[in-house]
């Protein structure tokens, strides 16, 4: 940089940190091949920068050029203003901008032009393949824990490859190797890029190779017309937008109540209380108005299923635009306001549907690395000096706490009663979490055999077992398959808890090839290639026969089978249970079961108890590895 910056750095009092730019680019080469510059549009005529990155070389926000505001009076004309975008005001080759680092020292740094860039690999079509983000000069992958179709959506908008995307799990296109970058990205699914996504969040836990996002850049199948939330201060809220005839658009209020949410929710894939709001609550959308009059039962699976006026026929403007928020908080949640940074800011804590800030009388760092802890951060923590993120308003909900530094959550520390103190939010206590900047998941070695993963389950500790062998994905038979071999495949996957096996396709059929027969494991093995086993050549099993797994198993009491029966037959689930539906059945093939007298007079006898009670029977069976046969 010349004197005359060197001069109003001085001016400013700022601390300049100069970065190593390492003259090699070419790992920058290799990227550009791969995905277009985010910066190379950017550049004017004159040579002076006007594009949008935002992030450093090392991933740190810029900051708002108007906060140094004489920089920006000696440069005019040169695109520096109420924003924080890269900017090379100097004619240099690269943009570059003010941050604030970790120490609060003000630095600059050159930004770099590809950070955030995506692209897919190992799929059939440039359409699809597994995600990987280029972050601080290193492609990595992204977890599938929290992956959704608006996520993809994004990394095809992102692409160039559409509007509408699908999201798929369990390393779909294979597993990928060293880095995870993000363990959610949480888009609202309107976004233009992955860096604009508000609650990505960086990888502090168990993110494993088997568990890679996937995307295909094409509509999903079976849920309806896509569905994203726009304007929302939380991802699970905002104005309803729909995808249909190649357009988003929006939803009269019209008849618009907590049973339309409800599906909404559903669709979405969010938990929850749903709530509908009406009056352009989040915002006024643009584009077409897609429905009116939306009447749902609650129980639908999609919008499109309900009652409505008919595609883009309504009465209504922008300002009835009908809002949607699937609050999924419970008493403690705990979250980070105004900070620079995800891992910083005034502490919040949520009861009784309201957000309040904590008083920081006697808060010392155990009771930050509490906060932190909750939030998912591994390194150490640090109570901010006062003010440093500014003052709350609304309630302040808890004082007096008392944290000795072991606990997983605030609502483990003492405190005093929700809502009394005796602070004003001047005292507003704020965290700092330290990052663990080293997240690379170490390679197996090889001789731990096959990658496994879990298919087809409820949550992540059930499922259909499924194998990575010959450079694909494939089941296994459950000739021979049992608690034993159950309990290694969890071991595997980092479970501790029991272990069950389930035989019979319980988690649905598998597609492709079965690759592994008669298991024998011992108990011992700490993978499940360890187990000695027959190969794809040696069975004639069919994939209604594919083993499964649960793991940490917790048998239910058989009174709350009874008890569910008994008060829930005939009404429409609850919020609880809106996930347990039956739907799109047909004729299962008949099966002779071996099994003792006293369960099969069981089954005769469910009566009235219905689904329940025969839910409650297979159950049994499988914990009894029972053997079936065509009849």
């Amino acid at each position: 940089m010349d004197t005359r910056v060197w001069r109003m750095l001085a001016l400013l009092g700022v601390f300049a940190v100069f970065l190593e730019v390492n003259g090699d680019d070419s790992y920058l080469n290799a990227v550009q091949n791969t995905v277009p510059l985010s910066c190379s549009e950017g550049f004017t005529e004159l040579g002076y920068y006007n594009g949008t990155v935002s992030q450093t070389d090392s991933g740190s926000p810029c900051l708002k050029w108007t906060e140094f505001p004489d920089y920006v009076q000696q440069y005019p004309g040169r695109g520096l203003g109420e924003h924080n975008f890269c900017r090379n005001p100097d004619r240099e080759s690269n943009p570059w901008c003010f941050f604030r680092q970790s120490s609060g020292a003000i630095g600059w740094a050159y930004c770099d032009c590809h950070q955030g860039a995506v692209r897919l690999v190992g799929g059939s079509s440039l359409k699809s393949g597994r995600l990987e983000v280029y972050l601080n000069g290193q492609w990595g992958s992204v977890c599938d824990t929290h992956w959704t179709d608006r996520d993809a959506s994004v990394v095809c908008r992102q692409l160039g490859l559409g509007e509408i995307g699908t999201a798929l799990q369990h390393s779909y296109f294979g597993p990928g190797s060293g880095l995870f970058h993000y363990a959610r990205l949480g888009c609202r699914g309107d976004e233009k890029s992955l860096l604009e996504c508000r609650s990505r969040k960086f990888v502090t836990s168990d993110c494993n190779h088997g568990s890679e996002a996937g995307v295909v850049c094409e509509p999903p199948e079976g849920n309806g017309p896509p569905l994203r939330l726009v304007g929302g201060e939380e991802d699970f809220e905002g104005r309803v937008e729909v995808f249909h005839d190649g357009r988003w658009g929006t939803i009269c209020d019209d008849q618009w109540d907590d049973m339309d949410a409800e599906v909404v929710c559903r669709q979405l894939g969010l938990g929850g209380i749903p709530k509908a709001w009406s009056w352009a609550h989040f915002g006024q959308g643009s584009g077409p108005i897609q429905l009116d009059a939306v009447q749902c039962t609650g129980n639908e699976l999609s919008l499109d299923e309900c009652r409505h006026s008919g595609w883009e026929q309504h009465n209504c403007d922008h300002m009835e635009d009908a809002g949607v928020s699937c609050n999924p908080y419970t008493d403690g949640v705990v979250r980070l306001v105004d900070g620079d940074n995800p891992w910083e800011g005034r502490l919040e804590v949520y009861h009784s549907r309201d957000w309040g800030t904590v008083c920081d009388d006697s808060w010392t760092e155990p009771h930050a690395q509490v906060v932190c802890r909750q939030l998912g951060f591994r390194g150490g923590a640090e109570v901010a000096p006062a003010g440093a993120f500014g003052e709350g308003t609304g309630l302040i909900l808890l004082d007096d706490v008392e944290c000795e530094g072991t606990e997983s959550s605030l609502l483990e520390c003492k405190h005093g009663v929700w809502g009394r103190h005796d602070c004003s939010h001047s005292e507003d206590v704020g965290i700092r979490c330290h990052r663990v900047e080293n997240n690379e998941v170490p390679l197996a070695p090889e001789s731990t055999g096959p990658l496994v993963r879990l298919a087809g389950g409820d949550s992540r500790k059930e499922g259909r077992v499924e194998v990575f062998l010959n450079g694909e994905w494939g089941s296994v038979c459950d000739h021979g398959w049992n608690d034993v071999n159950a309990a290694v495949v969890c071991r595997q996957l980092g479970f501790n808890g029991e272990s069950k096996a389930r035989p019979m396709g319980y988690f649905g059929a598998g597609k492709g090839t079965i690759h592994l027969s008669n298991v024998r494991c011992t108990g011992k093995e700490s993978l499940l290639g360890e187990c000695p086993s027959k190969g794809q050549d040696s069975h004639v099993c069919k994939h209604g026969q594919d083993a499964g797994v649960v793991c940490d198993y917790e048998p239910e009491p058989e009174a709350d089978v009874a008890v569910v029966g008994t008060h829930t037959c005939g009404l429409r689930a609850g919020a609880e249970r809106r996930s347990k539906r039956i739907v799109g059945g047909y004729k299962s093939l008949r099966y002779t079961v071996r099994h003792n007298e006293d369960t099969m007079y069981s089954m005769i006898g469910c009566g009235w108890k219905g689904i329940f009670c025969i839910k409650h029977l297979l159950d049994k069976l499988a914990d009894h590895s029972a053997v079936a046969t065509p009849d």
